[in-house]
């Protein structure tokens, strides 16, 4: 993908997350301009909303997207990665 810096190559970078207090790599990742693939198999059900909550919250201020893949699993795109289901 080319942008006004030069070519940009995407890349992923899969977490698993118990606790908020994990979701914090998630941050660095996509501030880095990495999508994050998020599995919350192993979290509590009240532990999962709160990271995604916060994930959603952080991707949202850099114009990012959040797309639910699958019962406990979550990718969360940084600005620019257009995110399609089909």
């Amino acid at each position: 993908m080319e942008s006004p810096f030069g070519v940009w190559l995407p890349q992923v970078t899969i977490l698993r997350s118990r606790r908020l207090s994990e979701a914090r790599s998630a941050v660095e990742a996509i501030r880095q301009r990495h999508c994050v693939l998020l599995q919350l198999d192993d979290a509590a059900p009240e532990e999962a909303q709160r990271i995604i909550d916060f994930l959603a919250g952080a991707v949202s201020v850099l114009d990012g997207q959040v797309a639910r893949i699958g019962e406990c699993t979550f990718l969360f795109a940084p600005a620019g990665v257009t995110v399609s289901h089909s």
